[in-house]
């Protein structure tokens, strides 16, 4: 356990994380924002009381969006105060290399800890997200180097941490609620073979317990509600492989090269293994700190792929974020353990190699569709009383943020239902189940997305002569993004 900072350490530390968290704000506005965004930066127009309402009937926990607000209170709501506040998460990740890091495994492991986080190109991606994951993985990481300095050195400021940050990353995203839960139980087998006093574990245990408790009723209805009817797909081999290998890619998935995003990941899980092995003979103490946050990344992952066999399928990719920065906690391990100056810098560059290509990809491509596109198309021919109509929640919620000033109707056939809350895009957007609610008169831009569930509507209602055409249509599509629709100009019929 190092307990000073010393000045050349410090200096160090500093550079790198001025240098990172810049690198994050490099190009931050120039991608649109897509759905879950577009749904965050809507949530941001609530009260509080809203807010806490609104996700409490749709699938994620409220405080990332409670502290987001209480951000763009301050910033204002724009692309950039958005994603700058991801920025603000990643950063705090990144800066536990400083404390708890240091504290635990030594100055070495601390500054290689905070170099990677900011290198691993998926942090690049995810914080240029208006999304909660970076802190998440700010919140995880936190309460299992608290935890287990509480375990080492049995301090009251360590325990009270370590609750804190478990309780914040439980009401931040369910899959850091569900680590949370492993690295309890991991503390929990630790202190027993170890033969602690189980006392302040079991107070922290109880507060934490005590502090969730409110939301409980939200969860249960929650579970229910996503057991019976969800989006993601199937848990297969390739869905396990892209959430290993999701910090040398990027928020979709997508590689630079796929092969070259294989390599990356095989060559960190073989530095993660050396540094498990080689330390365990030599018998370092910091191996168990290694070993417990290893054991919290895998064991999440693993809890999410049952979970998925046993309920319905809950694992995407980018789930694995919130266990990012453990993942990133025994790869610093690893490097570190080559020696004490020249190895492990090359083995920082060996990862610096692999990352930049994934890296520059990430920041030149447009991943999140063609937005600028149709606002440009788009403004110089709307009139006051338009009204967009449509069939995908994803454009939905993107128009709703670009076009403020005109109605925006989801239309949805009845008894099927959607994935979220639509409530949080009120009073300017709204969900209909007839064409009866969208009315006549005025100009109607019919959106359909490409690929989405009811992308035939359009013809359906053209055949059936309950809207007629009234000018060109225009598609609009950006690779390698998913997200292209078309846009078409119409009239309802009386």
């Amino acid at each position: 356990m190092e307990k000073k900072i010393n000045r050349s350490f410090l200096f160090t530390w500093i550079i790198i994380m001025a240098a990172g968290t810049a690198l994050l704000f490099i190009g931050i506005t120039r991608e649109s924002l897509w759905y879950d965004e577009s749904y965050t930066a809507a949530l941001m127009n609530h009260s509080i009381r809203d807010i806490i309402n609104i996700t409490g009937t749709d699938s994620h926990p409220p405080l990332y969006y409670l502290l987001l607000h209480g951000f763009t209170v301050v910033f204002g709501v724009s692309v950039f105060s958005l994603r700058a506040f991801s920025v603000v998460g990643a950063a705090g990740l990144a800066a536990w290399g400083a404390g708890p890091v240091r504290r635990v495994l030594g100055r070495r492991f601390g500054l290689i800890y905070t170099f990677l986080i900011f290198v691993l190109p998926i942090t690049f991606s995810m914080a240029q997200e208006a999304r909660m994951y970076t802190w998440a993985a700010c919140f995880v990481t936190g309460s299992a180097l608290f935890g287990f300095l509480a375990f080492k050195e049995n301090k009251g400021k360590d325990w009270i941490f370590f609750g804190l940050l478990a309780l914040f990353a439980a009401y931040t995203h369910y899959y850091a609620l569900l680590a949370s839960i492993v690295i309890f139980g991991l503390l929990c087998m630790m202190m027993l073979v170890k033969k602690k006093k189980m006392a302040p574990y079991l107070i922290t245990l109880g507060a934490a317990l005590l502090g969730y408790a409110p939301w409980l009723f939200k969860l249960t209805a929650q579970v229910s509600r996503v057991s019976k009817s969800f989006w993601i797909p199937p848990v297969t081999g390739e869905v396990i492989k892209s959430t290993l290998i999701y910090p040398f890619g990027n928020k979709f998935s997508y590689g630079w090269r796929p092969e070259y995003v294989d390599i990356a990941f095989y060559v960190a899980a073989a530095l993660i293994l050396f540094g498990l092995i080689y330390r365990s003979i030599k018998k370092d103490e910091g191996v168990k700190m290694a070993a417990f946050a290893v054991g919290g990344y895998a064991l999440t992952i693993l809890a999410g792929i049952v979970a998925s066999y046993v309920i319905r399928p809950v694992l995407v990719a980018r789930y694995m974020m919130p266990v990012f920065g453990l993942f990133t906690l025994g790869l610093a391990y690893g490097i570190g353990s080559l020696g004490k100056r020249i190895l492990p810098i090359i083995g920082c560059l060996v990862i610096l190699g692999l990352a930049v290509p994934q890296i520059r990809y990430n920041a030149q491509e447009r991943f999140n569709g063609p937005m600028p596109e149709a606002v440009a198309y788009l403004e110089t021919k709307l009139v006051p009383d338009d009204m967009f109509l449509h069939m995908d929640e994803h454009t939905f919620g993107t128009f709703c943020y670009y076009f403020p000033d005109y109605e925006q109707i989801y239309y949805q056939p009845h008894g099927t239902g959607g994935y979220s809350n639509y409530d949080a895009f009120q009073p300017q957007g709204r969900v209909v189940e007839s064409l009866d609610a969208v009315g006549t008169g005025h100009r109607i831009w019919v959106v359909q997305r490409y690929g989405g569930a009811n992308a035939n509507l359009f013809r359906e209602w053209q055949s059936e002569k309950v809207m007629i055409q009234d000018g060109s249509r225009k598609s609009f599509q950006v690779n390698p993004g998913w997200y292209t629709f078309e846009i078409i100009p119409v009239q309802m019929t009386e």
